[in-house]
């Protein structure tokens, strides 16, 4: 109650429980307790602050019952970001920890929370199928475990999430079905009024529009709605909006705009905090890779004096050996020393700029480019080679190298002309983009100006953005005569 209705007290409260506890556990429990609340609200990077520092006191406590929990958290939170590498770096630490845990209850209640995490990943790969076998499995975990856990709520989210791949799967008369089943499932647990219920309302409403059944879309959707604003819960808001921009699409053009830019607000507020996200991380590997520099350029340093004490000690040697063997054992070693001198200068040193990377190589970068196109990852206004970096986890180089290569464009100019076409596909297949103006399509497509935008959209099509549309509103028109007069 106390974060629907203030919740930055809601937060302060979680700052003084943290201060209060009396050991690590509990601080760890403050730390998850922030680290949710701030995910519901939007404010990941924040989140991930709180959970690491939570995973770092779990080590220390060498609690793997939290260490799992705390992992399998820093996963869903990067999964949200579309961080997937690193996502699967915390879900596979979770899922080695667990096997430690031997409170057998905790072991249940956690392999049934991690089913779920793992559906999400095969969703991600359109492995709905798998996803859904999945979630099954952790119902049973969940059923195994004692009546200590909430069973009936986490029975309830593998419901709607099994009714969610069934409906990408577009078998409606199954997603139905479950979803009703994490209805009833919810209504018996201790969380009646979780978000979840939203969730819910949400999925019912996505069955009936796909049925065809508008009013009782619009009444689940509605309810849905209700929930999303009341918790503000950030993740309910973007599929709340999303479903009710879809639905208004063909029915009502003003709505449909209103949803558009309500989602567009909430995916702004999403890239900002993900670029902080990704920054911090950057800075992170930045400084890792700097201690590490640093701790090889202190091992350089010892190897160093240990080799010049080592000459210094066959010069020694040498020295003693001359004395006894004389000049002519002086000069077969002076020799021999002249040719390895000789040999060296002869070796010839390899430039790093005439470093190529094999075509195998090349074309599985590409491959990843083109893949991550998909995703419209353009369409944030901050995207910068270091986010394309690090979310491919692939070399700034190596990206810039392909990019040049097979786009004959540098990387600035190879997402501006994405950005075009992305915009201009969607004029061509949505009339009703005819009709928003210039400098909303510009923020629309990641622009952060209207001239900016102006400028590129007549470098790559070759007229101005009004033209382009003046243009296809025309011929639309026409069209449309044509068949009037047919």
């Amino acid at each position: 109650m106390l974060l629907s209705s203030d919740p930055e007290k809601a937060l302060r409260n979680t700052v003084y429980l943290y201060k209060i506890s009396t050991n690590n556990t509990e601080r760890i429990k403050a730390l998850m307790l922030r680290a949710t609340l701030l995910r519901q609200h939007g404010i990941r990077n924040e989140a991930v602050t709180a959970l690491k520092r939570a995973d770092s006191l779990a080590v220390i406590d060498k609690s793997f019952t939290l260490q799992a929990r705390v992992n399998g958290f820093l996963s869903t939170i990067y999964r949200e970001y579309e961080i997937y590498s690193l996502g699967k770096v915390h879900l596979e630490k979770a899922i080695a920890v667990s096997k430690k845990i031997e409170d057998k209850n905790e072991m249940y209640k956690f392999q049934g929370n991690l089913s779920q995490e793992i559906a999400y990943y095969e969703m991600h790969s359109s492995n709905y199928s798998k996803a859904i076998a999945d979630l099954k499995a952790g119902k049973k975990s969940f059923a195994l475990a004692d009546s200590s856990i909430d069973k009936n709520f986490h029975i309830a989210v593998n419901e709607e999430l099994i009714a969610k791949n069934f409906l990408l799967l577009q078998k409606v008369d199954s997603a139905l079905i479950y979803f009703q089943k994490g209805e009833k499932e919810l209504a018996e647990s201790e969380s009646k009024n979780s978000p979840l219920k939203g969730f819910i309302f949400n999925g019912f409403g996505n069955v009936y529009a796909s049925k065809g059944d508008l009013k009782k879309a619009l009444l689940n959707y509605q309810k849905a709605e209700e929930i999303a604003i009341a918790s503000n819960f950030f993740i309910l808001k973007q599929e709340v909006y999303t479903s009710l921009m879809q639905f208004y699409k063909e029915t009502d053009n003003k709505k449909y705009i209103e949803y558009n830019e309500l989602n567009l607000k909430l995916k702004k507020a999403e890239e900002d905090s993900r670029k902080i996200n990704t920054d911090e991380l950057i800075q992170t590997l930045r400084d890792e890779q700097i201690d590490s520099q640093s701790k090889f350029q202190t091992s350089k340093i010892i190897i160093t004096i240990g080799f010049c004490v080592f000459i210094v000690l066959i010069t020694l040697v040498i020295s003693v050996l001359k004395r006894k063997k004389g000049n002519s054992k002086s000069k077969t070693i002076s020799e021999n020393v002249e040719v390895l001198n000789t040999e060296e200068e002869i070796k010839p040193k390899q430039e790093p700029s005439k470093e190529y990377m094999s075509e195998t190589t090349e074309k599985a970068i590409l491959e990843k480019i083109h893949k991550l196109e998909e995703s419209h990852f353009y369409l944030n206004k901050d995207i910068s080679l270091n986010y394309v970096a690090v979310k491919l986890s692939i070399n700034q180089r190596y990206i810039s190298y392909v990019i040049n290569k097979n786009k004959s464009i540098d990387f600035a100019g190879y997402i501006n002309e994405l950005r075009i076409h992305y915009i201009t596909d969607r004029l061509k297949n949505d009339s009703n983009f005819l009709k928003y103006k210039i400098s909303f399509l510009a923020d629309l497509c990641g622009f952060s100006s209207h001239s900016r935008f102006t400028t590129t959209f007549k470098k790559v099509t070759g007229v101005s953005p009004l033209t382009f549309i003046t243009d296809l509103q025309e011929e639309l028109d026409k069209e449309k005569k044509e068949g009037i007069g047919q």
